[in-house]
């Protein structure tokens, strides 16, 4: 009788190709890709990595799949119907992007690069997850929650997806050149705290601009 694996043990070491598909994709795409590679970052070997995933597709929509879910998950986990104020429901949004930019950075790279090459993968993964995605028009909990302050008058009234688009685009670049930006401010000296209080000002900046374009003068007033 075969010895059971720990699944403990069996998770991390999928984490771990998980990550490194995800790097290994950022960095070659997926056509340059190699499932050794994959599993040479991930310290396992290649028949293990093909036990738990079958193929390098197979790899990569894992990979899709696995932030998109976390996405997701993090978005319907925010009390919509007694969260308060607008601002605050909207900076709750903000916070869940903000740390899903910081701890999947490669893999929101990765999205973007499905994006960018055509999105073969993700139309897949999205009717897979439709009923469970908060921006969906039919029952999606964030796009009910800002269909009813734009009718109730709390927001102003304007395209969902337009707005959705606008508000987490204005956060995203900074993520994507943060280690950069912190690598080239500890070679010239500077403390790279100074790239994190950016991070915590374009946050600000960024509610700003949604008050005062998006919450009505009499909300504003307010505030």
């Amino acid at each position: 009788m075969s010895k059971k694996e720990d699944p403990t043990k069996e998770l991390k070491a999928k984490e771990r190709i998980l990550k490194a598909a995800s790097d290994e994709f950022v960095e070659y795409g997926f056509y340059g890709a190699r499932t050794q590679r994959i599993a040479d970052r991930a310290k396992v070997n290649k028949a293990l990595l093909h036990y738990y995933f079958s193929s390098k597709e197979n790899i990569y929509e894992q990979v899709l799949r696995t932030v998109f879910g976390i996405l997701i998950e993090r978005i319907n986990a925010i009390d919509f119907e007694n969260g308060g104020k607008t601002e605050k429901v909207m900076e709750e949004i903000l916070n869940v992007y903000e740390k899903m930019f910081d701890e999947y950075r490669s893999h929101l790279k990765l999205m973007v690069y499905e994006v960018i090459s055509g999105a073969k993968h993700m139309p897949k993964i999205i009717m897979e997850n439709f009923s469970k995605i908060p921006f969906n028009p039919v029952n999606g909990k964030l796009y009910k929650y800002l269909n009813k302050e734009m009718k109730e008058g709390r927001m102003k009234k304007v395209n969902i997806y337009q707005f959705l688009i606008s508000f987490i685009v204005q956060l995203a670049p900074v993520y994507m050149v943060k280690p950069m930006a912190e690598d080239i401010a500890g070679k010239i000296g500077f403390d790279r705290l100074i790239v994190g209080k950016f991070v915590k000002d374009r946050k600000k900046y960024i509610m700003d601009n949604f008050k005062s374009s998006m919450l009505p003068e009499d909300k504003r007033r307010k505030q």
